[in-house]
């Protein structure tokens, strides 16, 4: 789903979950005895909900949007405008949703929206015109049964509510909408709530569960766990194995510091809370608790590492669990494909894409392509009696359905079968990933980051005073696209009180601290001129392409120049690639203005908490120039003292600058994930 929502959840995401509850699980998805069974399905996320001070519906694609009560019809389309049928698919179907809630009386919408725009729903926009992996036939803007909230307008985080909220108002929902019926047939696209199926048939052949209760036990049996043991014992019991084997001289305290930071990140993380939320777990005071200086080096590294270590500690019960789901999912058949044949049509389409992708991937001889698919290919072989890997089976693509959705002890989980695998195959097969270009030879031409005839260079500019976390994670996804050689950060050297304290040098320092490579930083007199870089190439070997966040980049002057083919025979686009939002706790959403307010004051534990890292030299000399700047006058960079649009006195230094509206800012700190997404042709399940 993406977006608001976030991740849909396995059953082996949840921490808390015990062993004889899969199983539990898997009995009863045998029986065909799921509670709430909805098919998941393969669109485009999109919170929708209903002003009652104006009466036009709302949507919502982050939490800003959230804070804002929402955009309207106009905001929605100036969006995703320009981008052909994704603009379609979104804008028409906002108007079909449109069309119907204006059926609903006044009681209706109170009750399901709230009098202030409080509560939102979770819906997916499904446009043929629009596919993302499998082809639907119709046009259907499907309000989901599962991540409906209301939102606290202050902060744009759900209100805890009673017990079944969510299915209540979904339920209240899907009543008025079959009342509206006829008014919404002037609509190409159908807007209904995601029925109940009671059509998950058991298992015919009980071999099936008999084996994947085996596989549970086999991977319990590794960490010696029981029944009743969870998720996150299992976990913590791989974890405490491998910190004893890479750091033995550590005590059983010591290791539980280590164990405990990142259990809290990557719960965290998946739970769309962000990492490190909990105090005294960063990782420089893990360190100095320790008080070894010789395994620092080791420490950290365990640490920063953890991605890989959960993926290949979770992996056995995940392989059994995605291979259960593939049988479950035989006998779905998708809602959404109505034409005669047309379930068993999508199953063969699915395979022979992917048998394509698979064989043209292997084929290239690309090693770093081949290991990205190793365990999405692993899913789609073949398991021999003897429990090693076989052959690629597409018959594991089993159904044209994404998945289905369930409820188990007041918690959504899903099964998603081969899509999974066959979504990340396809995905690397059509759009390339990480520097690797796309194999698609039909897609290859049209691609947005491959040239057959030229380099292409990511140039990501900006002021950086200084660079924080959100700059850092965008960087890391341009460099994850392009590949790091040809990925810049370019900046100036120019200090311009009050918003640019910092020189050249000092912003180096902080994006080396960061992890950005030094050749890959550039010094420029203009970082929105493509020139200085563009002449270490020759004419029209490379295509510069400018990752930039300002919304109306297309048609602000500063940007006319960095456009085009110039005379000089160098030629370059700007596309978008905006700041990733993070919020910094008392100082709301994390840019440049926000950053300095925090740091000014920070705490060295509270330095490294913002920014990731903590090095003496920096925090002090970033404090200095913070409160040196305060000294002189700048009013406004503690962020209270002026009103919103008043100008900060001048000060020695300080040059004119164009006033820059402080929503256009915000909306581009908080539009990465979506619009990445749509560049790469991905969507997050």
């Amino acid at each position: 789903m993406g977006g608001v929502f976030g991740h849909m959840s396995h059953i082996y995401d949840n921490p808390s979950m015990t062993f004889g509850q899969i199983k539990d699980i898997m009995i009863k998805a045998a029986d065909g005895k799921l509670e709430n069974v909805t098919e998941k399905t393969d669109g485009q996320n999109l919170f929708v909900s209903y002003n009652m001070q104006d009466g036009t519906v709302r949507a919502a694609r982050n939490k800003s949007n959230l804070k804002s009560g929402g955009m309207d019809a106009e905001a929605l389309a100036e969006k995703f405008g320009g981008r052909g049928a994704l603009t379609d698919a979104f804008v028409n179907a906002f108007r079909a949703f449109d069309l119907a809630v204006q059926q609903f009386t006044d009681e209706e919408k109170l009750e399901l929206f709230g009098p202030d725009t409080n509560i939102f729903y979770n819906a997916e926009v499904m446009d043929p015109a629009n596919a993302n992996v499998i082809n639907y036939d119709t046009k259907t803007f499907l309000i989901h049964r599962a991540g409906h909230a209301a939102f606290d307008r202050e902060t744009g985080k759900p209100v805890k509510s009673e017990e079944g909220f969510s299915e209540q108002k979904a339920a209240v929902l899907q009543a008025a909408l079959e009342r509206a019926q006829d008014q919404m047939e002037k609509s190409d696209f159908s807007v209904q709530v995601n029925a109940i199926r009671r059509d998950l048939e058991p298992l015919s052949d009980g071999a099936i569960l008999d084996r994947a209760i085996s596989g549970i036990d086999k991977a319990m049996a590794t960490a010696g766990m029981s029944d009743d043991d969870t998720i996150a014992d299992y976990v913590f019991a791989q974890w405490k194995a491998l910190v004893e084997a890479t750091l033995p001289e550590l005590t059983d305290e010591q290791e539980k510091l280590i164990i405990d930071r990142v259990m809290t990140d990557y719960y965290g993380a998946l739970e769309g809370e962000g990492p490190l939320k909990s105090r005294g777990l960063e990782s420089r005071q893990i360190i100095k608790t320790i008080g070894r200086p010789d395994l620092n080096e080791a420490i950290i590294a365990l640490i920063k590492d953890y991605p890989r270590h959960f993926k290949e500690f979770i992996f056995p019960i995940e392989s059994v669990i995605h291979r259960f789901a593939i049988e479950i999912l035989r006998a779905v058949k998708s809602a959404y494909i109505i034409a005669a044949g047309g379930n068993e049509k999508e199953i063969a389409r699915l395979q022979t894409q992917v048998g394509k992708a698979i064989d043209t991937i292997e084929a290239s001889g690309n090693e770093e392509a081949m290991e990205i698919i190793k365990n999405q290919v692993e899913k789609l072989s073949r398991l021999e009696d003897d429990g090693s890997i076989g052959a690629v089976d597409l018959s594991m693509i089993s159904s044209p359905a994404e998945g289905i959705v369930f409820d188990y002890d007041g918690h959504t989980y899903k099964f998603t079968g081969g899509f999974a695998p066959a979504n990340q195959i396809l995905g690397l097969f059509k759009y390339g990933r990480k520097g690797i270009p796309a194999f698609d030879d039909e897609l290859r031409e049209g691609h947005l980051y491959e040239q057959e005839s030229k380099k292409v260079i990511a140039v990501y500019p900006g002021r950086f005073q200084p660079m924080g976390r959100h700059h850092f994670q965008t960087y890391q996804q341009i460099a994850t696209q392009e590949g790091i050689d040809d990925t810049y950060v370019a900046t100036s050297d120019k200090v311009s009180l009050p918003k640019s304290p910092l020189n050249f040098d000092q912003k180096k320092s902080i994006m080396l601290m960061h992890g950005v490579p030094e050749n890959q930083i550039l010094k420029v007199k203009n970082p929105y001129n493509a020139v200085e870089l563009a002449h270490q190439y020759e004419p029209g070997e490379v295509e510069m392409v400018y990752f930039v966040g300002a919304k109306d980049m297309t048609t602000n002057p500063r940007f006319q120049k960095t456009s085009g083919v110039t005379k000089d025979g160098y030629d370059w686009r700007i596309e978008v690639a905006p700041h990733a939002e993070i919020d910094i706790p008392g100082f709301g959403e994390m840019c440049g203005t926000s950053l300095r307010q925090c740091l000014r004051n920070a705490t060295p534990e509270e330095f490294e908490a913002v920014m990731g890292w903590f090095d003496e030299g920096i925090y002090e000399m970033i404090q200095g120039k913070l409160v040196e700047m305060s000294s002189m006058g700048g009013g406004n960079v503690a962020g209270y003292s002026l009103p919103l649009g008043m100008r900060a006195p001048k000060v020695a230094g300080s040059e004119k600058k164009k006033k820059r509206h402080p929503k256009n800012f915000l909306e581009e700190e908080e539009l990465v994930t979506e619009v990445m997404d749509y560049l790469l042709g991905i969507t997050v399940g």
